[in-house]
């Protein structure tokens, strides 16, 4: 039962009759404007104005004022409502990083944001992604720690290409059994790894026949599978072939790594766009003729392609050079092989070559000068190889062809486009007249036979500032080599450093008593870290062969840490061992397969 209205409340209800039609609508705008101040703006409120509006005959700034006063006070809601979900936002990207919904609201969402928010929330995931892409696996594991947000791209740059080792190493059996069974028991994980290598080391037995099928059990569960890789021995065969055809049809890129070529029917996939092949003669279970078959029937996708032989065996890429595939090329990559006058003839035609290995020896080196030379440049534009951005010339038995070398170099110059080259052991001083007209260059492996101070210093005076991965290599030093790390300082970009000496070796403990082995560790490893510490912006570092990757916790020599990483096995190009970028990757041969036991090719 409501109470009656008081005498107060009546009266003011009978003034309100007695008021005109412009002092009520004055009455309801004074009133919505005082609750409005009050922070009691509602439905009520907004019907106060509404009614107001409608009200005919009323001043212009007056409608202003109330249309002012509605604006800001259902802004100042909106707001309200906005920070409310901002914060169910928030506690979703905590519960489930992953979850597709609340990955595409921050990509949609354009709002300025404020340094007191999370800073993954103040940047696109894209962004982030970018910048966990540019960090070298050592150190982006600590994003593992930092929140979900941060775990979950990190989980995502780190597991996308697995190498997993299958042989009498127990350690490395073991993790690759636990890969596979995760992959069973956790889709999402599966659908993270888009490149897998499988390096094998067994002989024919049981052991061979129950990975196998552990291995093909597995495998259809890496949904998500691009890249395929299958190294060492036994080489990959017929039926792992139909196996991996029947699982991933589509399969963007195979590579077949081994002594033999074993893989028939390996001509059956359709959409490869890279395809490597390393064995070492013609003597392998699959007909040599297969190789053309994979070129022809991959002639619309196919724009990479490695082929990889032993210079010490009998071996022959004629004719599958023959596809006309050849010509789509983008990238091509010859290594340790013999080659021929009719292949160096067809890549003389892949005018659309951007990367070009020739790593080897030619069967007609005088022809070669001959097509080297042959370049002409017309407007600017090379008519030999015009779109070329990589080049790597590592020849093996050819030192004394000059010809053939200054050919090359001809060939090289005005080439605005070339970012990285490796010329292997072209003379220094053709190198050197060169390096001025390459201002693209930001990759460099070169060869000082003779290394002084005043050498040096033309090098550095002669490449880019914007240096970001040099490989220096010399058979006689003036002095230590780290005594040389000061003289790039100039490349404030330099991400990853080698220098090398052919006589230089780290100490082994069979050589020498067990404190000189110590004291001599010691040594070498303090003049690796003192390249680290002259050169601040120094990722990685390469040691007479040897790989490092920086840890950097501070300021001056003791803030420095060197983590050696893994030494590259037979037939493996290493890609598991992350050396930051695809410079230093290519710089350093990890992008191709080779064999490492020959002398001069590690």
């Amino acid at each position: 039962m409501s109470r009656p209205p008081d005498e107060l409340t009546t009266t003011v209800f009978d003034a309100l009759h007695t008021l005109s039609q412009h002092n009520k609508a004055n009455f309801l705008l004074d009133t919505s404007l005082a609750l409005i101040q009050a922070g009691r703006y509602g439905p009520e409120v907004e019907n106060y104005l509404e009614v107001y509006l409608k009200t005919p005959n009323l001043p212009n700034v007056d409608i202003a004022r109330a249309l002012l006063a509605r604006g800001n006070a259902r802004k100042a809601g909106g707001d309200s409502l906005l920070a409310k979900a901002q914060q169910d936002f928030q506690a979703v990207l905590k519960l489930d990083p992953s979850n597709r919904e609340i990955q595409q609201y921050i990509r949609r969402d354009r709002r300025i944001q404020f340094m007191a928010e999370p800073a993954s929330q103040r940047a696109p995931l894209e962004v982030w992604e970018r910048i966990a892409y540019h960090i070298p696996r050592h150190h982006l594991r600590t994003w593992l720690f930092v929140s979900s947000f941060h775990r979950d791209i990190a989980v995502r740059q780190i597991f996308h290409t697995l190498d997993l080792y299958f042989g009498e190493d127990t350690e490395n059996l073991n993790r690759g059994l636990d890969i596979f069974d995760r992959a069973k028991a956790d889709p999402v994980f599966a659908s993270r790894v888009k490149s897998l290598r499988l390096h094998w080391a067994y002989e024919e037995g049981d052991m061979l026949d129950l990975m196998a099928r552990i291995f093909k059990t597995a495998l259809p569960e890496f949904r998500s599978l691009v890249d395929f890789e299958w190294i060492g021995y036994p080489e990959m065969r017929a039926e792992m072939v139909q196996a991996v055809l029947a699982s991933h049809p589509r399969l963007r890129g195979l590579g077949l790594i081994g002594w033999h070529f074993d893989a028939v029917g390996v001509s059956d996939f359709r959409n490869l766009r890279k395809f490597t092949l390393r064995a070492e003669d013609d003597d392998g279970f699959a007909d040599m003729g297969e190789v053309r078959t994979v070129l022809d029937q991959n002639r619309n996708t196919l724009r990479h392609l490695i082929l990889g032989a032993y210079l010490a065996r009998h071996h022959s890429w004629d004719s599958a050079f023959q596809s006309p595939t050849i010509q789509n090329l983008t990238h091509l990559d010859l290594v340790d092989t013999r080659i021929s006058h009719i292949v160096f003839a067809r890549i003389a035609h892949a005018h659309n070559l951007q990367s070009l290995t020739l790593h080897g020896t030619f069967e007609e080196p005088g022809s070669a000068a001959i097509v080297f030379g042959s370049d002409q440049v017309i407007d600017d534009t090379h008519t030999f190889l015009p779109h070329l951005e990589a080049f790597r010339f590592v020849l093996v038995g050819h030192d004394d062809e000059l010809a053939l070398y200054q050919n090359v170099t001809q060939f090289l110059r005005r080439r605005k486009r070339l970012r990285r080259l490796d010329l292997g052991t072209c003379p220094w001083d053709l190198v050197l007249r060169l390096l001025p007209e390459l201002p693209g260059l930001r990759v460099l492996g070169v060869r000082i036979a003779n290394l002084t101070h005043a050498a040096l210093a033309l090098l550095v005076q002669t490449l880019p500032q914007e240096m970001s991965a040099i490989n220096l290599g010399t058979a006689v030093s003036d002095k230590q080599l780290s005594a040389y790390a000061a003289s790039f300082t100039r490349f404030h970009s330099l991400a990853f450093l080698h220098l090398a000496c052919t006589s230089q070796r780290r100490p082994k403990p069979n050589l020498m008593s067990e404190k000189d082995f110590q004291v001599q560790t010691d040594m070498w490893i303090s003049s690796a870290r003192s390249i680290a510490t002259a050169l601040p912006s120094l990722d990685f570092v390469g040691w007479h062969g040897e790989h490092y990757v920086v840890v950097r916790t501070g300021e001056g020599e003791c803030s420095v840490e060197l983590k050696e990483l893994p030494p590259r096995r037979r037939l493996d190009c290493g890609k598991g061992v992350d050396l930051g970028n695809g410079d230093a990757t290519w710089l350093e041969r990890k992008d191709v397969p080779m064999d490492y036991e020959m002398p001069g090719l590690g």
